[in-house]
């Protein structure tokens, strides 16, 4: 199945793209001339997580899933996805060479797809969620007016019923009566030679007036907009259109690369525009959420520039318009016969207001109390575990039990709930795979959505594999488990269990010996690119990935890593061996 999408994608990309790809790839070489790959590409993945705290929260995403990273750059975003939303496969696409090589060598879970983000590149009704971050101005700068339209008109082909686009980018102000801007700080350079070539001005040195001034010359070879300089009570004010104040003060800071920023024009709706154009190409339950960017507002903004209106009383302070929006829409469903089947996981999402039931979880550690709904439970003082979709805390009194409770503050609400489902409904599968984990005593009963779960506690001499593995403790019976766990699981290709190395701990049995147990008890949907060969083997057999990790969870392998295990595989090793010995030779 996975095969077949594959070739019709790229047959789907190959047909759509040849009567554009010329010219599209000749715009998009004179565009990027001046571009200088690696500012562009800090700047980029400097952002990542704020980006995906951003558009994250709207995927709809189950297992098995496609996601689409329009206009992906690096292919950060990319892979933040493809971890955060396990069991979805994960697509970026871009059409830059330059910039699609930078991702392959950070590439470790998602798959690269070179093509133009106006066109279509993918079989209709075959991707769950497509987005594109901060990527729709360039596409409309490059590609020419209306492309983000176009985009939006294959993006709703390639969506299935129920799909969602997600656009965050620039927000262009719905205002149009003129502004006037106060310079509060003008520092630096304030006139430039006019004989002086554009190629020979170091931009970093000039002040805030100075640069509008060039902007104004020389965005896209200038006469583009105006602006007037005006006494007002003693100080200089820019009479400017809300538009151009906006995308001048934006990109102010912007000089190292200043020479490509000026080719391109941050905004391109409205929040009304936005909303309109999705609702005109048929997408249903659009909306339009405010995304300002704090950290230019209070960085880059505020005490360096003020705007105002002029009414009847004089000038009056105007605030700052929203920097940046997220539009998403959807796909509308196809009616009766035609509805699609509903997954297992789908049916925890509809008409859930996931907030209003986070809302009941109240965690009071100074009084070593969590209260869920009308269950109260008494923890110890040990501060929680911070996992990645949940906290873990430890119960008072004996014998000793966990407490399990999902994060309010994580970047998908239906994904932390999912992962607590895929702990509690799956457990017989743990069962029929002779699993050794922690036993479910107690659970949420109002679920699902289930908010808590409570296991077996860890005794204090139990050690976690991220420990041994750090510290060279590993013993050949540890592995010799594990492989076996892994043997069975892999095989079958039905499912899955989470092999990092946070989730697994050392166990002293009664009589004398130890077991290793899975502490997480999540159970996943099989999936190729999640294979312990391809993940799991390094973070065992590396201790940096250990030392890399992030809210217990060990840093992921990208291919480059298992290109070069594989150089260090026939030498071998005393783990390595071990491995050897005890993985089933069909999974290496």
């Amino acid at each position: 199945m996975r095969e077949r999408f594959e070739q019709k994608s790229e047959r789907v990309a190959s047909v759509s793209s040849k009567a554009e790809s010329a010219r599209m790839r000749e715009a998009f070489e004179a565009a990027n001339e001046h571009r200088d790959y690696s500012i562009y590409t800090q700047s980029m993945d400097a952002a990542q997580e704020a980006k995906a705290r951003s558009i994250f929260p709207y995927f709809n995403i189950e297992e098995g899933d496609i996601i689409v990273d329009a206009g992906s750059g690096t292919g950060a975003i990319a892979e933040l996805a493809a971890r955060e939303f396990r069991g979805a496969r994960v697509f970026a696409l871009d059409i830059s060479h330059e910039l699609q090589e930078r991702a392959q060598k950070q590439k470790a879970l998602s798959r690269l797809r070179y093509g133009n983000a106006t066109e279509r590149n993918f079989p209709d009704n075959s991707i769950k969620v497509k987005y594109y971050s901060t990527s729709g101005h360039e596409i409309e700068s490059f590609g020419g007016l209306g492309s983000m339209r176009k985009a939006m008109e294959h993006t709703f082909l390639e969506l299935v019923p129920g799909g969602r686009v997600i656009v965050r980018d620039f927000a262009k102000p719905s205002r149009n009566e003129p502004l006037y801007m106060l310079v509060l700080s003008n520092a630096g350079i304030e006139k430039i030679s006019e004989e002086m070539p554009s190629e020979n001005i170091d931009y970093n040195l000039l002040s805030a007036s100075a640069l509008l001034e060039c902007f104004r010359k020389e965005f896209r070879g200038g006469g583009k907009f105006s602006f007037e300089k005006t006494i007002i009570q003693g100080k200089e004010y820019i009479k400017i259109d809300p538009e151009w104040a906006h995308e001048f003060y934006l990109r102010k800071d912007y000089t190292a690369n200043w020479r490509q920023e000026i080719k391109e024009k941050y905004t391109y709706w409205t929040p009304e525009e936005a909303k309109q154009t999705l609702e005109e190409l048929g997408y249903v339950n659009v909306r339009v959420i405010p995304d300002p960017n704090e950290w230019i507002l209070k960085n880059r903004l505020e005490g360096k520039i003020e705007l105002y209106e002029m009414t009847k009383n004089g000038l009056q302070y105007v605030p700052f318009p929203m920097s940046h929006m997220v539009v998403v829409g959807e796909k509308p469903l196809f009616n009766g016969e035609n509805l699609p089947k509903k997954k297992e996981e789908e049916v925890l999402r509809e008409g859930v207001n996931y907030r209003k039931i986070l809302s009941s979880i109240e965690i009071n550690e100074e009084d070593q109390i969590v209260k869920i709904g009308t269950r109260e439970f008494r923890i110890t003082k040990a501060p929680p575990l911070i996992g990645t979709k949940k906290l873990v805390f430890c119960l008072e009194g004996v014998p000793l039990r966990i407490l399990k409770v999902v994060r309010s503050d994580t970047k998908n609400d239906h994904n932390v709930f999912k992962s607590m489902f895929q702990v509690i409904e799956r457990q017989q599968i743990l069962e029929r795979h002779k699993t050794p984990y922690l036993k479910i005593t107690e659970y949420d009963e109002e679920g699902p959505p289930f908010r808590y779960v409570v296991q077996e506690g860890l005794p204090e001499n139990g050690q976690c594999a991220a420990d041994l593995i750090q510290n060279g403790d590993l013993r050949e019976e540890d592995i010799e488990q594990m492989a076996g766990i892994i043997n069975r699981y892999e095989k079958g290709k039905e499912w899955q269990i989470d092999t990092n190395p946070f989730g697994w701990f050392r166990m002293p049995k009664n009589d004398g010996s130890t077991q290793m147990v899975y502490v997480s008890g999540k159970v996943y949907r099989y999936d190729e690119r999640w294979e312990f060969k391809k993940v799991g083997l390094l973070q065992w057999l590396d201790p940096s990935y250990v030392e890399r990790q992030q809210n217990f969870s060990a840093a992921i392998p990208t291919e480059k890593d298992r290109e070069r295990l594989n150089s260090r595989w026939e030498e071998g090793g005393k783990y390595i061996d071990w491995w050897k010995a005890y993985l089933d030779p069909s999974l290496l």
